[in-house]
């Protein structure tokens, strides 16, 4: 993966929201089964088996992923091998870092940069081996806080409520009745339209004169030049086959509200274009002011999640307490376990910050408005299915500079949230809502919740030392300045930099942002609970101003065009009789994207990527 994603860029396998390289091996690890039925009956794994592998992998691809710990790596370095008499990063920022977060000898950084050399010499080890460690221990207690979170909340969002759980759905039949999804013709159907179309591209980026069919970005925004419609920014479209089979599976109310607010947002971009409302850039969303709504949206959702839950919650203290007795037969720990869990893993999280430099108070500002974030994207994700959940500069380390001001916090906060750019970049790679799916799919297959749960904890303890293996081994022999993951030093750096030497005063402009966002978001919900027509999901408003839903919106689009029609003059039946061929839409793209994936890793050779690029 790191090969795959990092250096070579054959695909990008961690920026969407279902693991497609965890599908890959759990479809051979089918087939497999199928040969030990026949042969070795005793050695067949069960539903449990296929369970754990899954889970494992996931968890893997998600610390591993692009949206993580890639991330990490190119900014552990970046402040030290790029710094010159030009940016004086030596007086401006390398006074205000730890020796532990960083990797700052020239000579072991020639290597990682440069390629041809080994991190195995003893010098390179040395160099390495602190900071590995300390990144590695704040890791584990971020994605352990996550997961405690999970278990505190799995029996109401898990067996209380009766959310959809889209994107389990073909992983799980795949568990759960492999015979009976794999048996159905529909299945193949799909799996060879999607399987096909990438083939027939492969061939077309070997043999060019076969043609091809490009389905993927076609920008609509050189059409839009005059004012002030060229405000609508970077405007695509796209026809990825395991996105509409995804949408198929997603409710239609929350389909609706994907693409129709996607283009609300455009619609305000052009509206703020054109009056000039704005004078802060952005990101893939849009200008700086309509990510900070995305973000209230999502704030909003996690206020509205928690007080769904709110007598769980109170069920869940008090048996902590030993206030209450409840059935706890069932859950992984002990709700008191739980707790304690999450209470260290909080601690922890605040105590590396403060020891990095950041006072207490931000550190429990930073990591509050973190977790929400959060638990938003999963209980988002849970109910709505989106192929890809991002929030592009929209994390609490963007957020607080400028509602507080930089010069207000000071040179050592400001350099700790420079650092803490890497994990909150984006959020394609959030482990919670694998976490709470792989919950679910134990539920549905009786698998043994407290296994699950040792399985997980030992995947994500083995997935960060292998990956930080994994990165280092190719970057000494490639080279960091021979692949693609410079640049989230790069941005993370020089943002600091720019807060550093350009110091920004307190403003209201965020905060209100942000209070749009959440107001909106609330009166959605509001809507959605007094009035049962309603066709807008509050998650939807939230989701939708994003680089993922900009690729997505037009498949998403499709998917509820058919859907629509499908319920309206076939009814449930017909959509049911019809999953199996939208399943193999997904299955197809992902074998067959998969298999070119790993060629092209293995050779070297550019293959065609399925997604996004």
């Amino acid at each position: 993966m790191v090969l795959a994603e990092a250096m070579f860029r054959t695909i990008h396998m961690t920026v969407q929201s279902i693991a497609m390289n965890a599908i890959f091996f759990l479809f051979f690890f089918n087939l497999i089964n199928m040969g030990l039925k026949r042969f070795l009956p005793n050695a067949v794994l069960n539903k449990s088996d296929l369970l754990i592998i899954y889970a494992m992998v996931c968890m893997g691809s998600t610390v591993s992923g692009h949206g993580f710990m890639q991330l990490l790596i190119a900014i552990m370095t970046y402040v030290h091998w790029f710094a010159s008499p030009e940016n004086d990063w030596a007086n401006l920022i390398w006074p205000h870092l730890p020796p532990w977060m960083t990797v700052a000898d020239k000579e072991v950084l020639a290597g990682h940069y440069k390629g041809e050399s080994s991190f195995y010499f003893q010098a390179n080890l040395q160099a390495w081996v602190i900071p590995i460690l300390a990144w590695s221990a704040f890791i584990f207690a971020l994605i352990l806080v996550m997961l405690m979170i999970n278990v505190i909340m799995r029996r109401q969002w898990v067996e209380s409520e009766k959310l959809t759980y889209p994107i389990i759905q073909l992983p799980l039949h795949m568990i759960d009745n492999p015979a009976g999804l794999f048996g159905h013709r529909l299945l193949w159907v799909g799996f060879a339209i999607a399987g096909g179309l990438d083939v027939l591209n492969e061939l077309h980026l070997v043999y060019p004169i076969i043609p091809g069919i490009n389905l993927k970005l076609h920008d609509l925004s050189r059409y839009f030049t005059e004012h002030p419609w060229r405000g609508v920014g970077w405007f695509p479209i796209s026809l990825y086959p395991f996105v509409i089979g995804l949408g198929f599976l997603i409710p239609l109310d929350l389909l609706f509200s994907c693409w129709f607010f996607h283009l609300l947002w455009k619609i305000q971009r052009i509206i703020i274009y054109s009056f000039s409302l704005s004078t802060r850039g952005g990101g893939y969303a849009g200008y700086q002011s309509m990510i900070e709504q995305s973000i209230g949206g999502y704030l909003s959702l996690c206020l509205i999640a928690l007080w769904a839950s709110r007598r769980h919650i109170r069920t869940v203290l008090k048996s902590a307490l030993n206030l209450e007795q409840s059935d706890q037969s069932q859950e992984p720990i002990s709700h008191r376990t739980a707790l304690l869990w999450l209470f260290f893993g909080f601690l922890f999280l605040i105590g590396f910050s403060v020891a990095a430099g950041m006072s207490i108070w931000l550190a429990v500002v930073f990591f509050v408005i973190y977790i929400m974030i959060s638990i938003s994207v999963t209980r988002m994700r849970v109910e709505m299915g989106t192929p890809v959940h991002d929030i592009h500069y929209g994390g609490p380390d963007l957020l607080i500079p400028p509602t507080i001001g930089t010069r207000q916090l000071g040179a050592r906060n400001l350099t700790v949230l420079g650092m803490y750019s890497w994990f909150n970049r984006t959020r394609y790679s959030d482990a919670m809502p694998h976490q709470l799916e792989g919950f679910k799919m134990a539920e549905r297959t009786n698998t043994n919740t407290r296994w699950l749960l040792f399985v997980i904890l030992l995947a994500i303890f083995i997935s960060i030392l292998a990956t930080f293996w994994a990165f280092l081994h190719s970057s000494y022999q490639m080279g960091m300045l021979n692949s693609h993951m410079t640049w989230p030093g790069r941005e993370g750096m020089e943002r600091l930099q720019k807060w550093l030497t350009q110091p920004l005063v307190p403003s209201t402009s965020t905060p209100i942002s942000i209070s749009v966002g959440m107001i909106s978001t609330l009166l959605l919900a509001l809507m959605r609970m007094r009035f049962l027509w309603w066709p807008f999901h509050p998650a939807g408003y939230a989701v939708s101003n994003s680089w993922g839903m900009s690729i997505s919106w037009f498949p998403l689009f499709i998917a509820w065009v058919i859907k629509g029609l499908t319920l309206r003059h076939g009814g449930f039946k017909q959509y049911k009789q019809l999953v199996p061929l939208f399943m193999g839409l997904m299955l197809g793209e992902f074998m067959v994207g998969g298999f070119l994936c790993a060629f092209g890793t293995i050779t070297g050779k550019p293959v065609y990527s399925f997604w996004p690029y």
